[in-house]
């Protein structure tokens, strides 16, 4: 092995590596430094926006109407009460007018099934 290319090997390394600093410092000397310039963001405006007045409003106009709601809805209830009420007054002004005559089927039903009991005993004992 030869030292002298060896040494033509390191050194030439180590050239390029000199001129590559050189040309590297020489750049930032000479030109200019670049001016970076944001971008902007897209300031669309997406839709209307509400401020707090707005909104304040809003939720007085949801408020009224929620109690109109609650109003309108114990109205309702208090007039399905009445009706419950009817009907059950007439329910039971009905049964008060039908128990004598349930009361009369229910007398006439005994007799009746008295009186088969002992068509019964009689046709089974006299054999007819």
């Amino acid at each position: 092995m030869d030292m002298p290319d060896v040494g033509v090997a390191v050194s030439s390394g180590a050239i390029g590596s000199i001129v590559t600093a050189l040309v590297a410092w020489w750049r930032t000397r000479t030109t200019q430094p670049r001016k970076i310039e944001p971008t902007p963001l897209p300031t669309e405006q997406v839709g209307p926006f509400v401020t707090c007045g707005e909104c304040k409003q809003h939720r007085a106009a949801i408020g009224k109407r929620i109690d109109t709601i609650e109003t309108t809805s114990r109205a309702i209830l208090n007039k399905l009460d009445e009706i419950d009420n009817r009907a059950e007054k007439r329910s039971v002004d009905l049964h008060r007018r039908l128990d004598p005559i349930v009361e009369k089927v229910a007398a006439s039903s005994a007799k009746v099934e008295m009186m088969e009991a002992a068509y019964k005993a009689a046709t089974i004992g006299g054999k007819k």
